[in-house]
């Protein structure tokens, strides 16, 4: 199957599942929450590595998807226990993501620039101020006090790949690593602050748009060992 048509079933299916979300039905929500996710593991999973360093990262970026699945899963469970359960599995997803964006940064030697310096700073005030915001609702609430270590563990890692994404210098993995920043920010706030308007619809828009360019990303990374010294994403 070309990848353009595959592109395109991970819209539609992806445009079904926004358009059902409102649909009381169980079965629906399973099939078009975990179709698109299993159209874009395809999607990595089909596509040629161009050199070791392109292997290495497809490899990495695909555990990252199959773990993000499983979170999926994990999350359409109704019990609170599941949602500790999807929690782990997208952070283990992260760490995986994480190391392909490390990987693909040194492999390009670069250095610490200002706009490293300046994205860190961002992402750690942003980081500071939500967990702060989450620390006073969670604190208050006895049946939710166990979650606060795993909270802040997520918050951590996925402001590493948000990092680790910006320093990797790719555009796709950028943008979607900043999606996913958004897409967990709504689902978090609307389950420990305040309900979100049209959350369910932010959530999972963002989502899919995330995963799918973190999986294009993978075209942006062509003969890395090759190309280490002459960096093509974006010239920053």
């Amino acid at each position: 199957m070309r990848r353009s048509w595959l592109l395109g079933l991970i819209v539609c299916t992806g445009l079904i599942h926004l358009a059902t979300l409102s649909v009381d039905s169980t079965v629906l929500h399973w099939i078009f929450k975990l179709l698109p996710m299993a159209l874009i593991i395809t999607l990595v999973a089909r596509s040629v590595p161009d050199g070791r360093g392109q292997a290495v990262y497809r490899k990495l970026i695909l555990t990252g998807l199959l773990f993000s699945l499983l979170g999926d899963a994990f999350l359409l469970l109704p019990d609170d226990p599941w949602f500790v359960f999807g929690l782990g599995a997208f952070l283990t997803g992260h760490l995986f993501y994480v190391a392909a964006m490390v990987a693909r940064w040194f492999k390009q030697q670069s250095r610490m620039r200002w706009y490293g310096v300046l994205a860190g700073l961002i992402i750690f005030i942003y980081s500071v101020l939500l967990g702060s915001r989450f620390y006073e609702r969670i604190s208050g609430d006895e049946s939710l006090s166990g979650l606060w270590i795993p909270v802040v563990v997520y918050i951590t890692v996925i402001g590493a790949m948000c990092f680790t994404a910006i320093m990797s210098r790719n555009a796709f993995a950028i943008v979607g690593a900043i999606l996913f920043v958004a897409s967990d920010s709504i689902l978090a706030w609307n389950k420990f602050v305040a309900d979100v308007p049209y959350s369910d619809l932010l959530i999972m828009s963002t989502y899919f748009a995330a995963q799918t360019l973190i999986a294009s990303s993978l075209q942006k990374v062509k003969n890395v060992g090759a190309a280490a010294a002459k960096p093509k994403n974006i010239p920053l």
